[in-house]
């Protein structure tokens, strides 16, 4: 059991390190040579020190005494700024490398199937390998405790040399049973023994106080990631005017402290378990110091060792045991490390579900694209409720269709399985007669201009948002902001097209909902997309502004088919086809004219409860 510990253990430090390698080759080198210059500094002072000191009680020559001097110097200043210069370049490769982590984490998160990551086992994941750069982990304190085994490594290997003379019988004509029983290296080896023991006692109660402690992380993540969203509420400007207006501030504080005391319960009775624990390492600790000063303490009055070498082997010890017992408490620091990483390499190895096809998307100047639903139906992840239950439906070319139903009815489920975010559970869906899924996903993609009942705009300027790149045709970005009826407000700008949106941008701009409705509109338009669709993106409005939005933009997609999603009627005018949705099923298919007549019908209903507020 241990023995497939430790090669799990030294199969994922070999996987980590391997991923430092591949980010920067040099690092490894870097920090092995680093670290022996930083163990090796330590035992150039106890080694010349104990030759001055040796040389001042033998009354020797000045000059020797102050060769020693200027070679002890002359070698810590050499190593000195070795060590401060690969310091200063270890920690800017440390930077590098974390910084590069987390932006790899981000990107996976972007390259994920949507519907991989919005389950909550995916998010969770996710969390824990954010989480995990502040609780003991992340590669740059993985990369720490690395380098400081290193050098403990170095240190031990100096220590047991300086040390080999200890073991040295010192010939003498009489010795008293107290002479030779220290005399002797049985007794040296007996201290060495003790240490040992020591070090795999606390060895012991550090894997204990890890494994405690990761199960504390594990247990917790839930509540960090509530007492994080609640912490972060007051920080997030476009909320205040809610949770002024509303007085929520003290149902937000209550539901964060509720949060936290749930952590800090856990925390408290870590803390007593640890404190136990630290007790008795101390104990052991200072035991083990005790006898091993006594020893070389002893050695010495007895004469068995020179003044100068007492000095030696007390520090040599000292360093010793240091090192021995760093070496095994960063073992086990290593090891809980490196289960907080592993959370990130799990994360970068989530694989996508969705089926990636291959064929190219036949590119047409007439945009004469035809979809059709065969027999689909859906239901989410982790629930058996069906959203879309046998829907069949085929979307004629340059054809407008509307999708009305109430709210809930499946309509923007329907959208989402046209784009691909999800794969219908049952049934297929056909483009231009073959199956979606056989498609290149990103060619698939460049059929459709969406604009999302919960669309969004980013931190960009302007340009970037309409384009949806860094690169931007300007001339076509003002004509779709022209065409969407906000280049006036645009212009007015201080920097135009250039100007930031929001506030996380130096001199960035504030823009009402119209208004971004009217860009995310652009946005749609300057992507050229032959199939666009507008999915409830004009909710918010009275229902005379939702229909004077979809009669504009129903002049500028004239030779495109188009898809109006609304649970509203304003819409329905205009368009060639009417599908009416009703709890998932399709119940209505036709145009206006005709499904006004039957009284009977769902869109009848909808239409008369509605009809005071469209224009005629």
């Amino acid at each position: 059991m241990k023995n497939s510990h430790f090669k799990a253990f030294a199969k994922d430090c070999k996987s980590i390190l391997s991923m430092v390698s591949g980010i920067s080759k040099s690092f490894i080198v870097l920090i092995f040579v680093q670290n022996i210059i930083k163990a090796t500094i330590p035992y150039i002072n106890i080694i010349f020190s104990s030759l001055i000191l040796d040389n001042i009680l033998s009354n020797r020559n000045k000059e020797i005494i102050l060769n020693y001097v200027y070679w002890m110097v002359g070698i810590n200043l050499v190593f000195g700024i070795l060590n401060a210069l690969l310091e200063r370049s270890v920690k800017v490769k440390k930077l590098y490398i974390e910084l590069y982590i987390k932006s790899k984490l981000a990107e996976k998160a972007l390259m994920l199937d949507y519907e991989v990551l919005e389950k909550k086992e995916t998010l969770d994941l996710l969390h824990k390998a954010e989480e995990g750069v502040n609780s003991n982990g992340g590669i740059y304190s993985f990369l720490n405790t690395l380098g400081d085994i290193i050098s403990d490594i170095i240190s031990l290997i100096c220590s047991i040399v300086l040390l080999s003379s200890l073991f040295i019988v010192v010939p003498m004509k009489s010795q008293s049973s107290i002479m030779h029983l220290f005399n002797s290296p049985l007794l040296a080896v007996l201290l060495f023994g003790v240490m040992i023991i020591s070090i795999l006692l606390n060895f012991g109660i550090l894997n204990k106080q890890n494994v405690v402690q990761y199960k504390f992380f594990e247990k917790n993540v839930d509540s960090n990631r509530k007492f994080g969203y609640f912490v972060g509420l007051p920080n997030n400007y476009k909320l205040g005017k809610d949770i002024r207006i509303y007085n929520m501030c003290n149902m937000i504080m209550e539901e964060m402290w509720n949060a936290r005391e749930a952590v800090i319960e856990d925390m408290r009775e870590i803390e007593r378990v640890f404190s136990r624990w630290s007790g008795l390492m101390e104990i052991n600790n200072q035991a083990v110091m005790f006898l091993t000063y006594g020893y070389v303490g002893v050695k010495g009055i007895l004469g068995l060792i020179s003044v100068s070498s007492v000095l030696k082997y007390v520090s040599t010890i000292t360093k010793f045991t240091a090192s021995l017992s760093g070496v095994v408490q960063r073992y086990a620091y290593l090891n809980l490390q490196r289960q907080y990483l592993n959370n990130y390499c799990y994360f970068l190895d989530l694989e996508n579900v969705k089926y990636q096809g291959t064929l190219p998307v036949e590119k047409r100047d007439d945009n004469e694209y035809e979809i059709e639903f065969k027999n689909v139906s859906f239901h989410y992840p982790n629930s058996e409720d069906l959203i879309l239950d046998n829907v069949s439906l085929k979307l004629s070319i340059g054809n407008k269709m509307s999708i009305v139903g109430k709210n809930g009815a499946g309509k923007t489920t329907f959208i989402k399985l046209l784009c691909r975010i999800y794969d219908p559970t049952e049934g297929e869906i056909l483009l231009n007669g073959i199956n979606i899924k056989k498609y290149d996903y990103a060619e698939y993609l460049r059929v459709f201009s969406v604009v999302f009942q919960d669309f969004n705009l980013f931190s960009f300027p302007i340009a970037e948002n309409v384009a949806a790149s860094v690169e931007v045709d300007k001339e076509r970005a003002w004509e779709t902001l022209e065409q969407a009826g906000v280049a006036e407000r645009i212009r007015k700008m201080k920097d135009g097209l250039g100007t930031n949106l929001y506030q996380n941008e130096k001199e960035g701009v504030e823009i009402s909902g119209g208004e971004a409705q009217k860009i995310a509109i652009a946005r749609a338009l300057y992507k050229d997309a032959p199939l666009v669709i507008l999915d409830e993106p004009t909710s918010a409005l009275d229902p005379i502004s939702e229909y004077e939005i979809y009669s504009k933009f129903n002049e500028l997609v004239l030779d495109k088919t188009s898809i109006f999603i609304s649970h509203r009627m304003s819409s329905c005018r205009f368009c060639d086809n009417i599908v009416v949705f009703d709890a998932g099923k399709i119940v209505q298919v036709g145009n206006h004219d005709t499904l006004i007549k039957d009284e009977a019908g769902l869109y009848y209903k909808l239409w008369t409860s509605q009809a005071q507020y469209y224009v005629s």
